[in-house]
């Protein structure tokens, strides 16, 4: 279908108001209106806006965000410039609004997803026989004779040119890869193969591994974003590196009219900040990944079942952690890392502790002193100290998680608490300002260390808990593209200088 990433050209608005410009280029897109007045939006629908592009296709501008508007005034005319910046454009056949259910599917192709599928079973180079290779050719010959007769087409003799040692492209006809039942609807990764007819220049087969979601009822656009943002923060979890969005294919509930078959409307979504935290190259090995659906296909598909069944529960911790895990090694970096464990679940936290009696005597005394005091700060913090005794702490909750990794790889993790325990003390040391561990300033292997810590045992323990098979991985020799690799084969050597440290 026709593509408009880079698009720098015309947009008329559908009421022909506002003629202007619209650039689609990422985070710099943009769109300038020029009309008699400034350009504004019902107050009671979301900030949309569409018109039609310079080649005739429908554009619509979704959750728009206004940036300024300029008067222009020469002699008697006046014109008003309104800038504004989309953050989602869809063009297509027909307009969209975004809180309309017209999606039915999301189809996107992102960068480093060949590492994710080898695809070695689907694509081959073969060196046939010459008698198998003519063999080949006779028989779809007679197949194409039997079509051209059914419709008219020219025939053409069969006259095939084979060397001694020919070469042939396959590819398997396999359009599934793998699919997998969610409540939201079906997640597969599919084939979208093209090529050109032969020539001098030779031939070839060209592959886009498309990762789908088709929903059980048609979505707005919101609810697609956040679907297609979960599955594909569990490929970035399992490559181990943040993955551009190639481009992003949506199927709508509407019917084609480009086209004389009875086949859904198709559009191309350009989301403006998809790919804003993405830098630099990540080139990740086929090795290095967590799970992947060729060689493991049913742990694959039991992973993503309960990674997006469990989007609702697990979506905030799961955003943090992407956001920590992805940064730089910093302060707010292992703030991050600890609060993920704050937005666990109570399901996955661990149980409340039962006080005695006299501790529960003594809040109930303290509550009340601090409940008649004036409103302040050290009011609600008192209060707020006072509410979570007996509840599991930020050092409970870490260690009831570190309890699962242990459990299904104990003799390669001893002593894990022990950079759980010092984690929680330089977190308390940033955001409470209570004494430091030792300087983490100049020790910045183990400060990253302990930093690692946290997230292997968060994303660790929560693949473990849909079905991940952590001995499988780790049996299987791991690579040191990705940072979980690097961690378990590098822990025995930064467990010991920890303790070399924190022992001094």
């Amino acid at each position: 279908m026709p593509t408009h990433e880079q698009y720098n050209g015309i947009f008329l608005s559908t009421d022909s108001q506002f003629a202007g410009h619209l650039s689609v280029a990422g985070q710099n897109s943009i769109l300038k209106l020029v009309g008699k007045s400034a350009w504004k939006n019902p107050e009671s629908e979301d900030f949309d806006i569409h018109g039609t592009l310079s080649d005739g296709r429908k554009a619509s501008l979704l959750y728009c965000v206004p940036l300024g508007e300029t008067m222009h005034h020469f002699e008697e005319n006046s014109q008003c410039e309104s800038i504004l910046f989309p953050n989602y454009i869809v063009v297509g056949e027909e307009f969209i609004r975004s809180g309309e259910p017209v999606i039915k599917a999301v189809r996107y192709h992102f960068e480093n997803v060949n590492s994710l599928v080898s695809g070695r079973d689907n694509f081959q180079s073969l060196t046939p026989d010459a008698d198998d290779v003519r063999k080949i050719l006779e028989m779809d010959h007679k197949r194409y004779e039997k079509n051209a007769e059914k419709y008219g087409w020219l025939k053409h003799p069969f006259k095939p040119q084979i060397g001694e040692h020919p070469h042939l492209l396959y590819f398997s006809g396999l359009w599934e890869i793998i699919a997998s039942q969610s409540e939201i609807g079906e997640v597969s990764l599919t084939n979208r193969t093209s090529h050109k007819s032969g020539s001098a220049a030779g031939i070839g087969i060209k592959n886009e591994v498309t990762a789908n979601i088709e929903f059980t009822e048609p979505k707005a656009l919101d609810v697609a974003i956040d679907a297609l943002r979960t599955l594909h923060s569990l490929f970035e979890l399992s490559l181990g590196h943040r993955q551009r969005y190639c481009w992003i294919e949506l199927e709508l509930t509407y019917r084609s009219k480009a086209t004389t078959h009875d086949l859904p409307q198709k559009a191309r979504l350009y989301w403006s900040l998809c790919n804003e935290r993405v830098e630099g190259d990540s080139k990740v090995s086929l090795n290095g990944v967590l799970f992947s659906p060729d060689r493991h296909p049913k742990e694959f598909v039991k992973v993503v079942e309960g990674w997006m069944n469990s989007a609702e529960t697990m979506g905030d911790p799961r955003v943090r952690f992407a956001t920590a895990f992805f940064g730089d090694y910093s302060i707010n970096r292992i703030v991050g890392a600890a609060n993920m464990y704050d937005l666990l679940p109570e399901s996955l936290a661990p149980k409340t502790k039962e006080v005695d009696a006299s501790l529960k005597d003594a809040v109930v005394q303290c509550r009340q002193i601090f409940t008649g005091l004036p409103e302040s700060f050290a009011k609600q913090s008192v209060l707020s100290s006072l509410g979570r005794i007996g509840k599991a702490s930020l050092r409970d909750k870490i260690y009831h998680r570190a309890e699962k990794v242990i459990a299904t790889a104990g003799d390669k993790f001893t002593e894990l608490y022990l950079p759980c325990s010092h984690a929680v003390i330089a977190r308390n040391h940033y955001v409470h300002g209570s004494k430091e561990s030792f300087d983490y300033q100049k020790n910045f292997t183990e400060f990253a260390f302990i930093i690692d810590t946290l997230e292997f045992v968060f994303a660790v323990s929560d693949l473990l808990d849909l079905g991940w098979d952590m001995k499988r991985w780790m049996g299987e020799g791991m690579s040191m593209t990705h940072s979980f690799g690097a961690y378990v084969v590098n822990y025995s050597k930064n467990i010991s200088r920890l303790k070399l440290l924190v022992g001094k």
